[in-house]
C-alpha cells in the first residue's frame, strides 16, 4: 500500500499540471467574445460593400409617346448639364427602382391615367 500512494500523487500532480497547462493555452470567455465580436463587424462589413456588378436580365423594350420620348430627353440632358451620363436603360432602371419603392395604389391610379399608343401597321 505504501507503493500506491506516491504513484497516486504522482499522477494526480501530472493532470493538474496538464489542467494548468491545457488553461494557459485556451483563450478565456473574454478573448472568446472580443473574437466573435471581431469576426461579426468584418462579416458585416464585407455583406455591406457592393459585390461587383449585377447580372443583366433579359433586354425589355420599351414604346414611349412621343411626348414621353420628349420628357425623357429633357432629363438626360439636364442631367448631362449637371456632369452625369445617363443611358435611357438607367433612367428605366431607376424608374423601376421608384416604382419599387411607391405606394403599389398610386402606380396603379397612374397605370389607369396612361393614354393608351397608337398600334403600329406591319
Amino acid at each position: 500500500m505504501t507503493v500506491r500512494r506516491p504513484i497516486r500523487d504522482a499522477l494526480r500532480a501530472s493532470i493538474e499540471d496538464e489542467d494548468a497547462a491545457l488553461a494557459k493555452r485556451l483563450p478565456t470567455g473574454a478573448a472568446k467574445r472580443r473574437a466573435s465580436v471581431k469576426r461579426s463587424t468584418r462579416m458585416v462589413a464585407r455583406q455591406a460593400q457592393p459585390t461587383g456588378p449585377v447580372a443583366a436580365a433579359k433586354p425589355v423594350e420599351v414604346t414611349l409617346s412621343v411626348d414621353e420620348a420628349r420628357r425623357l430627353k429633357a432629363l438626360r440632358d439636364q442631367l448631362r448639364e449637371q456632369g452625369r451620363t445617363v443611358s435611357r436603360g438607367d433612367l428605366i432602371r431607376l424608374a423601376v427602382d421608384l416604382l419599387a419603392m411607391g405606394d403599389i395604389e398610386a402606380v396603379g391610379a397612374r397605370l389607369a391615367a396612361l393614354p393608351p399608343l397608337a398600334k403600329k401597321g406591319k
